[in-house]
């Protein structure tokens, strides 16, 4: 099978675009003489295509799911005809222009179709010695709100320990997602909210969200909703077998929220058979959850608690959406905290790398 792939190279760093969906293909650290890649592939994206396996009316996201796509919206769209996570995740892109910028290089690509009227591009700056993809997605004419996220998959089979920026409480919708009568399991209680995210409700008593896996065979979600303090939200993820660390950063007035998809082997129909493991999606978004772009865009609960949940497209002729997200080898054995400056970020074990809190806005 063939997909066309773009790969864009700095220093030290490496990051490959799928075009046919939008989708993060790869992204490569090479520190200390080692390829640091801890971001998960979905294990069917490279088999043939099978109509018993991946049916016609599939979403185009789940064929080659893998490191990160941009949804927009995220999930649903009720408003006009879209796949689900959109056409920026599920349509084909462009190549605009791959340069050597001072220091690095950068890449511009365009989505071949509308997002609400607006056109999207997507552009990525990659430096020399800096351990992240800084991820820009432009919206030019577009018109109305807007529920988006990112949407990083870690790969954790052999378990991680998570660290985030201050966080007001984790809440699971009403439904759960593996709630029907095809098999699916889900262990969160649903509904249910906690301020402290090492003790939330489940049918197996209190899980920690911050250790992961911390059940055998379920598919659950979460939102974490940021607290307003501070310019730069994180995430990390450290996974003390492989000695490497995830990192994700963004701009926490723009992205208020932290989805959690964890995807441990809970869906037994197709595609995913069961095959999917151990997977934690780390989603840094704008949206009311997962309920869709409707929900998202007008009245609802957390936006009457002054917490948005949409991005408006006209409230410029250029919206901007942006992140930086990548990785590190790291001997810890404790999840690692981040203190996010505009040059540079020092994890809580001392370690210091370079950072551009510039391309973030």
């Amino acid at each position: 099978m063939t997909v066309a792939l773009h790969r864009v190279q700095a220093r030290g760093i490496s990051a490959t675009l799928d075009l046919e969906i939008g989708q993060l293909h790869s992204l490569v650290v090479h520190r200390d003489g080692r390829d640091i890649n801890p971001w998960a592939r979905v294990p069917w994206a490279d088999l043939p295509d099978d109509p018993a396996r991946f049916a016609p009316d599939m979403p185009p996201h789940l064929r080659r799911m893998s490191g990160d796509f941009f949804c927009a919206p995220f999930v649903l769209d009720d408003v006009e005809e879209a796949p689900a996570h959109g056409w920026t995740a599920g349509g084909r892109w462009t190549l605009l222009s791959d340069e050597e910028i001072a220091g690095g290089r950068r890449a511009t690509f365009e989505l071949t179709r509308k997002v609400a009227g607006a056109t999207v591009r997507k552009v990525w700056t990659l430096l020399d010695d800096h351990p992240f993809l800084y991820q820009c997605h432009r919206f030019t004419g577009g018109q109305g709100g807007m529920p988006v996220a990112h949407h990083a998959m870690l790969d954790l089979r052999q378990g991680g320990l998570l660290a985030f920026s201050p966080k007001r409480w984790a809440e699971t919708p009403d439904t759960a997602p593996e709630a029907g009568s095809d098999g699916g399991r889900s262990v969160l209680e649903y509904p249910a909210r906690s301020t402290d995210l090492t003790a939330f409700p489940s049918t197996l008593g209190p899980v920690d969200l911050t250790r992961y896996p911390y059940a055998d065979t379920h598919d659950d979600f979460a939102m974490l909703v940021d607290a307003p303090e501070g310019r730069y939200g994180w995430a990390t993820a450290l996974r003390p077998n492989e000695r490497d660390v995830a990192m994700l950063v963004k701009p926490v007035t723009v992205l208020p929220q932290t989805m959690l998809w964890m995807s441990n082997g809970g869906r037994p129909y197709a595609p995913w058979n069961g095959e999917h493991l151990g997977v934690l999606g780390i989603e840094e978004a704008c949206s009311f959850g997962a309920a869709g772009r409707r929900a998202s865009s007008g009245e609802n609960a957390l936006t009457r608690e002054g917490i948005a949940t949409a991005i408006d497209l006209g409230a410029a002729p250029v919206v901007e959406i942006r992140t930086a997200m990548g990785a590190l080898p790291s001997a810890a054995d404790a999840a690692l905290r981040m203190d996010v400056g505009a040059t540079s970020i020092v994890l809580s074990d001392g370690t210091e790398v370079p950072f551009d809190g510039s391309l973030l806005g």
